[in-house]
């Protein structure tokens, strides 16, 4: 398998924005600079186009970039940029963690336009937007809720979690019945069923069922949806979840240190470890546990991945 990838990476330490690498088989190839960008610290991909948060002359906001790393269209609409960001159809969403709102724009013919900002409340640690057929679904940490919207941006009930709990990242099933969420305080895994939007069960990520260690951020599902991979940036592990038995299978190092993005490549699984500045790469055993590393490139602050198609 051969691919490229994007970093988005933090800008503080020395970091120039969005770098380009190459996986092949497990190796990743040495970094280029991709796109110069100020704190583009979340990125996505619609096939060979790519959208980031980061901020222009003081203020922040979204782009969409070319295959080249050119910026096509650029808004700015807030004062400090978002954690997150994701694209589906013609829309774009974005989390803002210390202002508490996330944001919607619309991308159409090689224009970015803002549709609406929807504040839920200051420094409500909104983490996340996952977007579903009827639903949209923002995480919010100090909340401990996931508040929910119609697709008119209108609320609807949430989703409440027992205090100290802060809801961080979720993905959900393709056929769309179930969400699986992290928290980002207690360390837990949700598994929530989408027809009532209710708790089915829910276990700790870490060994002996340790909870409240804090750090747990990123979540990703294999492609055969029977196991779950959650990073933990404090303890510097990734866990390995079964989804039928909904037992903790492996817990081991991610390679480096604080793996605030983890990404699934096939049989592999990438780590974006932001205080070693390395992304690293497992092979993974066809039972879903993590294997030997296969390759590591060197970006400053590293903290998201996505692929270019």
């Amino acid at each position: 398998m051969k691919k490229t990838l994007l970093a988005g990476t933090y800008t503080e330490q020395g970091s120039r924005g969005i770098y380009r690498f190459g996986f092949e088989d497990g190796v990743l190839s040495e970094a280029q600079l991709f796109a110069e960008i100020q704190d583009p610290k979340y990125i996505c991909t619609n096939g060979r186009l790519t959208a980031a948060v980061g901020t222009w002359n003081g203020r922040s906001g979204a782009a969409v970039l070319d295959e080249n790393g050119q910026i096509i269209d650029c808004r700015v609409f807030e004062d400090s940029p978002s954690c997150y960001i994701t694209w589906v159809k013609d829309r774009l969403y974005c989390a803002n963690y210390h202002a508490g709102h996330f944001t919607v724009l619309e991308y159409r013919d090689r224009h970015l336009e803002v549709i609406r900002t929807v504040e839920i409340r200051e420094k409500a640690g909104c983490h996340q937007v996952i977007v579903t057929d009827d639903r949209i679904l923002v995480p919010c940490l100090f909340l401990d809720a996931v508040k929910v919207f119609d697709h008119e941006l209108n609320e609807l009930p949430q989703i409440s979690f027992p205090e100290g709990t802060g809801p961080r990242h979720g993905i959900m099933t393709k056929d769309g019945k179930h969400l699986y969420l992290v928290s980002e305080l207690s360390n837990e895994l949700f598994e929530i069923e989408t027809q009532h939007w209710t708790i089915q069960r829910h276990m700790s990520v870490l060994p002996e069922g340790k909870t409240h260690m804090k750090d747990s951020a990123a979540i990703r599902l294999s492609e055969d949806e029977q196991t779950l991979y959650v990073s933990t940036r404090t303890l510097d592990v990734i866990s390995v979840i079964d989804i039928a038995s909904f037992t903790l299978k492996q817990c081991v190092p991610c390679g480096g240190k604080h793996p605030r993005d983890i990404y699934r490549l096939g049989q592999w699984l990438l780590s974006a470890n932001r205080f070693s500045d390395t992304v690293c790469c497992f092979a993974l055993n066809e039972d879903g546990t993590i294997g030997e590393m296969t390759g590591s490139t060197d970006i400053i602050q590293a903290v998201s991945l996505d692929v270019m198609e």
